[in-house]
């Protein structure tokens, strides 16, 4: 008797429960007009699609795309909106308006809460955040950016500075070196790139322990971002980022100019002329660092990983390689005469370097709507609410890439009349690892050519052999909604050895 009450009571007060949540659903929830994108729901309203984010990531996207194969539409999560746009025409049309809808309100949302900088800062990053009255510091931070890392002597004085450090981690393997591949790779890129970048000073340079603290603050992102106690719920990631705030906070203290590269030097200029203090110069730094190492390291391991799996594309690489003089020391590559036009000279290479960024970028770039805009004419997208555009979701469409679009294939960028021999023509507007329109990555230049140099200094010295004698290409793990290529689920150990067939080279 007693625990059939108790069950009535236990299924009453579920049912009372289940009414109040959907009741909470209906009217806290956005109403979504008929002009707006559709509606895909949840099993579970007001949260489901939140909770599939954490659950999944970005991937989550491709889920969600793959049930409704529209070209946009709309997730509900809490009191507000997410668009998720899957068209690269669509995707085109965001980009047109880009004053209406932004990505530096991310910037002023977001950066806050990923680098720990005080309020008077945000307030200096919020300040004019799209020019609406004439400059404003996070337009005239980006400028600064693009113009030390636009092709030009900049740009070559810094990818020459990155590969003069490769030189000491390539001569310190020992004959038939077995190392970690990703770790290895994480290493010699993080200490290579900020020593270019930051110059003898680097904190990373007084201290390499540095490099695991970034990996660290890194995979807290997430819980950084959410900035719920993140003393408690991400220690080591809050705690990296503090050690690496003030690390910077004392290099800029001590700041000489002309031992860094002209990035450096334009954004520390602009940070003194807006005002901001030395420690949340410091802390703002640490954000940097996610668009220096985040996305460049898996993507470099995943290069090196896709071509030295092919016996065939590593034959064809290393003899164009040797055709346009990229072989030998970093030195000697660093010296080619023609080494801003490295994409241009090695296409095979570029080629495949440009197709691990189509299939290994998985994030999803990010837009605030700034004020109510028909898209295309088609879809009203609401004040206020965010666009969201899945990279993977595009890098894998069928009608973009045509019915081999899972496969990794190193020539598809190579440029050829493909429609006069009867192949498929790719749509290469979907091709989105730099993002788009005025959000369009400044670093982008310098990443493809820090990767085409290193692949170059490898390939010209060293076979890499997995040391149980086969290669899987991992999966990769979402570790930060902010990157958009991720880190392996595991690592490769691999033997690294001088080529038998050397020749001229070390």
């Amino acid at each position: 008797m007693g625990s059939g009450l108790n069950f009535s009571v236990a299924l009453l007060l579920a049912a009372a429960a289940a009414a109040a949540w959907y009741a909470l659903d209906y009217f806290c929830a956005p109403r979504l007009s008929p002009k707006e994108p559709p509606l895909l729901p949840h099993s579970v309203p007001y949260i489901g699609h939140i909770l599939g984010l954490l659950r999944h990531g970005t991937r989550y996207y491709e889920m969600t795309s793959a049930k409704c194969k529209l070209p946009i539409y709309t997730l509900n999560m809490l009191s507000g909106k997410v668009y998720i746009v899957t068209s690269p025409e669509l995707v085109n049309a965001v980009n047109r308006n880009s004053k209406k809808i932004a990505f530096n309100p991310f910037v002023a949302m977001l950066g806050k809460r990923i680098t720990g900088h005080d309020q008077d800062t945000s307030e200096i990053v919020q300040h004019n955040l799209n020019g609406e009255h004439g400059p404003g510091y996070v337009i005239d931070v980006h400028d600064r950016i693009v113009a030390s890392l636009a092709p030009g002597e900049n740009l070559q004085q810094t990818t020459k500075a990155m590969l003069s450090q490769v030189s000491t981690y390539l001569e310190a393997l020992t004959t038939d070196a077995e190392v970690n591949l990703f770790e290895w790779t994480r290493s010699m890129v993080t200490m290579c790139s900020t020593r270019a970048l930051y110059g003898p000073e680097s904190p990373f340079n007084q201290n390499p322990r540095f490099v695991d603290s970034f990996w660290d603050f890194d995979y807290a992102l997430n819980l950084l971002i959410a900035d719920v106690l993140p003393r408690i719920f991400a220690p080591k990631g809050y705690l990296a980022r503090m050690e690496l705030g003030t690390a910077f906070q004392h290099y800029f203290e001590n700041y000489i100019p002309t031992q860094s590269a002209a990035m450096i030097q334009g954004r520390h200029y602009e940070n003194t002329r807006y005002g901001i203090t030395p420690l949340n110069q410091g802390r703002l730094e640490v954000g940097t660092l996610i668009g220096v190492l985040a996305n460049t390291i898996p993507s470099m391991f995943y290069t090196l990983v896709h071509i030295y799996s092919d016996p065939g594309l590593i034959s064809d690489i290393r003899e164009e390689l040797e055709t346009s003089g990229f072989v030998g020391t970093p030195e000697d590559i660093s010296q080619n005469p023609g080494l801003l036009a490295m994409p241009e000279s090695c296409p095979l290479l570029y080629s495949t370097w440009q197709e691990v960024l189509r299939v290994h970028a998985l994030g999803a770039g990010a837009r605030y709507v700034l004020e109510d805009i028909m898209l295309n004419e088609t879809f009203l997208l609401r004040k206020g609410m965010v666009v969201q555009m899945p990279m993977a979701v595009m890098h894998s469409d069928v009608a973009a890439w045509g019915e081999h679009v899972k496969d990794f294939q190193p020539r598809r960028f190579l440029k050829q009349d493909s429609t006069s021999k009867g192949g498929f023509k790719p749509n290469f507007t979907a091709y989105r690892p730099f993002g788009g329109g005025a959000s369009l990555c400044p670093g982008r230049h310098f990443v493809t050519l820090e990767a085409m140099a290193l692949a170059a200094c490898m390939l010209s010295r060293f076979d890499v052999i997995p040391v149980d004698g086969q290669w899987n290409i991992p999966q990769q793990k979402q570790e930060s909604l902010a990157t958009n290529v991720f880190p392996p689920e595991k690592d490769i150990r691999v033997m690294i050895a001088t080529r038998k067939d050397l020749g001229m080279s070390k």
